[in-house]
């Protein structure tokens, strides 16, 4: 009511001023006033004033001016110059108490605004005329009865100039109507038409309700240049421009009293949107933007809209070793302050990013209880591009033909589904499915499959850090997740064939892991990677992360792959985890057996399978024990010999039994023993290493692990076809963990293959 009473009084003084002027115009012959206007307007007003000719005419009220300009308070520069005025006042009626103007035309206005800080080139005037006066007591005045009709504003021509634009602003002509102002009617109607000197066309039609402080708006807005926005954005983010246009053709109802308490309808949209940083790279753009809106109530909470579509969007988002291309451009003042107007309202008023920002904030608030409604949302054919450049071989990736589906989305439904669809770096496509309880985000479904992915696209990052390139691989991921009172359960898939890692590279700071030993062990018989990644947990517990977890569970299957291979590799060929840790002989073996081929078959069906895993065959053995054995049967050969009178070199095979049951610790044998090497009170055994020399026995040891070697070669080799330097075999070193003693063995140690080395070493 106070704007009420001051927009009155205004009216009032102007009334006032407007029939004085008649009264003295009628007493003072007009060129006399024209003098006295020039003469005296800088004394009276800080500024020179002149009118090039008025007329009036004192029976009829009907006052002319033309030629009218206000120049600026320093210099001769035009402040404001009016073609013509045309005043029709009603005389007669004064004297009834009624101010009555039936008509105020005002043709081709030109106006220059200019603003630096809070003070613009009119604020002198301000501070001259409207000066603060003490409100008079209510009950002490009365209404003042006025009325004023037909206010036009013809072919008007602004310029406006500002520290918060980076260019000025220019209308190149405008008409303004008012049908009607009176003292006894609250409601104000004014028409508008506008044309920016860009091109924006506007049409605005407006009404107000001065009692109820409602008001409303019917606007079309056409070809409006985005780069319009300028100012409202750099407080934010530095850019180098907006490009693109905006339209609209909209109604609107408010309350002045009520900031919430407006809504509108209408249809809205962008065509060639883009946003560049100063460097004048895209960071995103839209092709078109359409949004129909049949219901937006804020106060009611009533929402609906028809249709919001994006058609053709682009996103770039690059990573540099500090930041990325949207963050390095934010603008991050810690001293800026907010304004007086900012701290009450709770946004910025001069700004409409900030308006809109606060109006969602305040709407999703509610969110439980809003009734909304949207019969189409879409996106068509996005584009993102993702380049990471804090590798050391850049990584890209682009999310192309990138979809985004939902029909009746809607607060009363059981649930709102919204599906999604993208390629994936040409090849690799991405579907999705999001169902959201309209009521709550604490219950959800998302299913989501990700098929045909290169995993060749990711080499830059696993030459980072873990210095192997990818060299091939293609990978299925399935996601099934169910929320439920923020309660999660997700299975999620993962299905990976034809994977395999190149060559170690030297890459500092890369961590040290045996890649291609893991991803082979991790394949299954058909040389895929199949896995399966239950995850459960708690959403509210703030330690909770899902993504955290699922590749916690994969670095287990991971780690375990490595430092349990056996276990895998069992479960993978069907085999005894027995026969894949240790081929072994009984002491003085000097041909295979089924004991040693079956082992062997399965290192070799290792071998051929999986290519990637080393595999390495550790001699193992207490040679002192397999030497003091050889004595002992040299001894046992030789007292058999004697005994039967059969020479040690044609003794049958068949004989060996015999052999083996002759007991050293028998009379007969001693005796032969005294006989042979003379009496001792030594064990027998030891005699019997004297007997044979332990140089002899050692030296017959390493004849009979050569033999086994060269058997175990042959067999692979030649029986398996296993290429020459996929199994090695070697000695005990200090620095190996299998056991070094025992009866002999050939212990198994899996590895990574070396493929230069395997291409020219072969089995000893």
């Amino acid at each position: 009511m106070v704007l009420a009473r001051r927009i009155w009084k205004s009216l009032r003084w102007v009334v006032v001023v407007i029939m004085l002027a008649l009264a003295a115009f009628v007493i003072v012959h007009p060129p006399i006033v024209r003098w006295a206007i020039r003469e005296y307007s800088p004394e009276y007003t800080g500024r020179r004033i002149t009118v090039e000719s008025f007329r009036i005419n004192p029976i009829n009220g009907v006052m002319r001016i033309e030629g009218l300009k206000i120049m600026e308070a320093e210099g001769d520069s035009l402040f404001l110059g009016v073609d013509r005025i045309l005043v029709n006042a009603t005389l007669y009626k004064m004297f009834g108490g009624l101010y009555e103007i039936t008509a105020l035309h005002v043709e081709h206005p030109e106006l220059r605004i200019v603003q630096s800080g809070s003070r613009f080139n009119f604020s002198d005037l301000s501070d001259r005329f409207m000066k603060d006066t003490p409100e008079p007591e209510q009950a002490d005045t009365l209404p003042v009865h006025y009325a004023l009709y037909d206010v036009r504003v013809d072919s008007a021509s602004l310029s406006y100039k500002s520290h918060l634009l980076p260019y000025p602003m220019h209308v190149a002509k405008a008409d303004v109507h008012c049908p009607r102002v009176a003292w006894n009617i609250p409601l104000i109607e004014v028409m508008m038409n506008v044309l920016l000197d860009n091109g924006t066309l506007l049409d605005l039609e407006l009404d107000y309700d001065q009692v109820k402080m409602l008001y409303g708006a019917e606007a079309k807005l056409k070809d409006a240049p985005c780069r319009m926005m300028v100012p409202y954005v750099e407080p934010y983010m530095r850019i180098g421009g907006l490009e693109g246009s905006f339209h609209a053709d909209v109604s609107m109802r408010g309350d002045a009293n009520d900031p919430m308490g407006f809504s509108l309808k209408g249809r809205m949209g962008v065509e060639d949107f883009a946003l560049s940083d100063p460097n004048g790279a895209k960071l995103t753009g839209l092709k078109e933007l359409d949004v129909v809106i049949d219901t937006l109530d804020v106060a009611n909470e009533q929402y609906r809209v028809r249709r919001l579509v994006f058609n053709e969007p682009y996103i770039l988002a690059e990573l540099y070793d500090e930041g990325d291309n949207f963050t390095k451009w934010l603008v991050a003042d810690s001293t800026a302050t907010t304004s007086a107007a900012e701290d009450s309202l709770g946004y910025d008023p001069e700004n409409p990013f900030s308006m809109l920002t606060y109006y969602v904030e305040e709407v999703a608030k509610n969110y439980a209880t809003m009734s909304y409604r949207m019969d189409s949302l879409g996106v068509v054919n996005g584009t993102v591009l993702f380049n990471d450049y804090s590798l050391q071989e850049p990584f890209r990736y682009a999310f192309t033909e990138l979809s985004l589906r939902a029909d009746n989305i809607n607060s009363k439904a059981d649930m709102i589904r919204l599906f999604a669809h993208s390629k994936l770096n040409t090849n690799g496509t991405f579907d999705a499915m999001l169902g959201l309880d309209p009521t709550t985000l604490r219950n959800m479904r998302l299913e989501y499959t990700m098929e045909d992915v290169g995993m060749p696209d990711f080499a830059p990052y696993t030459v980072f850090y873990v210095a192997h390139p990818i060299l091939s691989g293609r990978t299925r991921y399935v996601c099934n997740t169910t929320i439920v009172d923020n309660k999660l359960q997700s299975v999620n898939q993962l299905f990976v064939e034809d994977f395999a890692f190149g060559k170690k590279m030297k890459v500092a700071d890369a961590m040290n892991l045996p890649m291609r030993l893991a991803v082979s062990l991790m394949k299954d018989k058909d040389g895929n990677i199949d896995l399966t990644v239950p995850v459960e947990g708690d959403l509210d517990d703030p330690e909770y992360k899902v993504w955290p977890i699922i590749w916690q569970v994969i670095k287990n299957i991971f780690v375990k792959a490595i430092n349990a291979p056996v276990t895998l590799l069992s479960r993978a060929f069907d085999a005894d985890e027995e026969d894949l840790r240790a081929v072994r002989f009984l002491p003085l073996q000097a041909e295979l057996s089924n004991q040693q081929e079956k082992p062997l078959n399965i290192l070799a069906r290792v071998a051929s399978e999986k290519p990637d895993i080393g595999i390495t065959l550790i001699r193992s053995g207490n040679r002192d024990a397999e030497a003091e054995a050889y004595a002992i049967r040299v001894a046992k050969a030789s007292y058999f010999a004697d005994s039967t009178g059969t020479p040690p070199e044609v003794l049958d095979p068949a004989w060996t039994a015999a052999v083996d049951a002759v007991d050293i610790k028998s009379v007969p044998f001693k005796n032969w023993l005294d006989k042979a090497i003379g009496p001792s009170t030594d064990p027998v055994q030891e005699r019997c290493i004297a007997m044979v020399g332990m140089e002899n026995a050692l030296a017959e040891v390493d004849r009979l692990s050569s033999v086994r070697s060269n058997l175990i070669t042959e067999y692979l080799v030649v029986e398996k076809a296993i290429q020459e330097g996929a199994i090695l075999i070697r000695d005990h070193l200090p620095t190996d963990t299998v056991p070094a003693g025992g009866q002999p063995a050939y212990h198994v140690v899996f590895g990574e293959r070396d493929l230069d080395a395997a291409a020219t070493a072969p089995l000893p």
